[in-house]
C-alpha cells in the first residue's frame, strides 16, 4: 500500500513537471508567433505599386492605391495627399481647383490644366489632375517643389520612393554581401540583398546593433551595423515647423517690438482685417479676392523693417474663412522671413491654428 502511494505521488510530480515543460514550450511558441511570424505573413501588396516615404513602407496606410500613367506620371489621391503631406488641402468648387500648402509654399491647380501657380509663379506640369472613380488624383511627381520632396518610380521593384528634402540624410558603403531583414533580428524574413560596395541610405541604429537602411531600388529593412562603413552626410536636418506658442501682446499698438524666445527683438505690426474693408468677410470667402487681400498684406513687408505680423480677426463672424485665409497667407510670409501671429477671440479654437502659425494671442 505504501509503495503504491509513493508511485502515485511520483506520477503526480512527473505530470506536474511535464505540464510545466509543455507550458513553457507553448509560451516560447507563442512568443515566436507574436514576434517573428508576422514578418513572414503573405505580402498583400507584393504585386501592387508600393509607396516608400523616407525609411517607411506606407503602402498599407494608403486609402487608395497609387496610379502611374503611360508618361510615368505618379498619381496620388487627394485623400492620401491630405494624409501624408497637407492636412489642409482644399477643393475650391467655385473655380474647380485644388489649393494645397506646405511650410513655405501655396499652390493652386486648376482641374484638367497642366499648370500650377506656386507663390504667384506659374509652373508647368507634365500631366494634369485627374479623377478616378469620382476621386481626385494629383500628379504627385510634379509637386516636389510644393512639398519639398524628391519622387521617383523604380520599375525594377515597382516602388515609388519619396524622399523628404527637409530631413537629414546619411549614406554608407556595404562592406560585404548581406541579407536585408524585415525586422532587426536574425530569424526575421529576408526582404532583399545588398552587395559589397553598394551605397545605401542609413537611418537609426538599434540597441542590438542593427541599422535601418533603404537601398537605391527602394528596399527598406535592417542589416547589422558592422556590415556598413564610410558613413557620410548628404544633408543636414532642416529646422522643423514648431507648434505655435501662446503669447500676450499689447493690442492697442499698430507697431511694436517683440522679443522672441531666442532674445531677438523684432518689429511687428498688427493688422485688423475688418478695418481693411467693410466687405472684407465677403472678400475672404472668394479665392480670387482672398488672394488679393493676401497680396496687400505681403506688400506691406516689402518696404519696411517689419519682421512679424499679428492678424486680428475682431468683427469677422465666419471663422472658417479666417482659418482658410491664414492657411494661404502664412506660408508666403514664412518664405520671406516674416513671423505670423493671430489674435483669436474666445469662440475660436487654438487647436485650429497651432500647426499653421508661429504665435497665437488668445483673448
Amino acid at each position: 500500500m505504501k509503495e503504491l502511494k509513493e508511485k502515485l505521488i511520483k506520477a503526480k510530480k512527473l505530470k506536474f513537471i511535464r505540464n510545466v515543460i509543455v507550458g513553457v514550450v507553448a509560451l516560447l511558441i507563442a512568443a515566436f508567433i507574436i514576434n517573428i511570424a508576422p514578418g513572414y505573413k503573405r505580402d498583400r501588396y507584393k504585386d501592387k505599386v508600393n509607396l516608400i516615404i523616407d525609411e517607411h513602407n506606407v503602402t498599407e496606410n494608403l486609402k487608395n492605391m497609387l496610379y502611374i500613367n503611360e508618361n510615368k506620371t505618379i498619381y496620388m489621391s487627394e485623400e492620401d495627399v491630405k494624409k501624408f503631406f497637407d492636412e489642409n488641402i482644399y477643393y475650391d468648387q467655385q473655380y474647380n481647383q485644388i489649393i494645397t500648402t506646405s511650410n513655405t509654399k501655396v499652390a493652386n491647380i486648376e482641374i484638367d490644366k497642366k499648370q500650377m501657380n506656386v507663390n504667384n509663379s506659374n509652373v508647368n506640369m507634365l500631366d494634369a489632375i485627374i479623377k478616378i472613380n469620382d476621386k481626385i488624383y494629383l500628379p504627385i511627381s510634379d509637386m516636389g517643389l510644393v512639398y519639398n520632396i524628391k519622387i521617383k518610380y523604380i520599375e525594377e521593384t515597382n516602388r515609388v520612393v519619396i524622399e523628404s528634402l527637409n530631413r537629414g540624410l546619411i549614406k554608407a558603403t556595404v562592406t560585404e554581401n548581406s541579407k536585408i531583414k524585415f525586422k532587426q533580428r536574425s530569424l526575421s524574413k529576408d526582404v532583399g540583398e545588398i552587395a559589397k560596395g553598394e551605397q545605401v541610405n542609413c537611418y537609426y541604429t538599434t540597441s542590438r546593433g542593427w541599422r535601418q537602411i533603404r537601398t537605391e531600388n527602394g528596399i527598406v529593412g535592417y542589416v547589422k551595423a558592422n556590415k556598413l562603413d564610410n558613413e557620410y552626410i548628404i544633408r543636414q536636418d532642416m529646422e522643423e515647423k514648431k507648434e505655435a506658442k501662446i503669447i500676450e501682446l499689447d493690442l492697442s499698438k499698430n507697431q511694436f517690438e517683440y522679443t522672441n524666445e531666442n532674445g531677438e527683438i523684432k518689429l511687428w505690426q498688427t493688422i485688423n482685417l475688418k478695418s481693411m474693408s467693410s466687405d472684407i468677410e465677403k472678400m475672404l470667402e472668394d479665392y480670387k479676392t482672398r488672394t488679393q487681400v493676401i497680396d496687400i498684406v505681403m506688400n506691406l513687408f516689402s518696404e519696411n523693417e517689419v519682421k512679424g505680423v499679428n492678424i486680428n480677426f475682431d468683427g469677422i463672424e465666419n471663422k472658417e474663412i479666417c482659418k482658410r485665409f491664414i492657411i494661404e497667407l502664412s506660408p508666403k510670409l514664412r518664405e520671406i522671413g516674416i513671423t505670423t501671429c493671430v489674435t483669436l477671440s474666445k469662440d475660436m479654437n487654438t487647436k485650429d491654428y497651432k500647426d499653421i502659425v508661429d504665435y497665437i494671442v488668445k483673448k
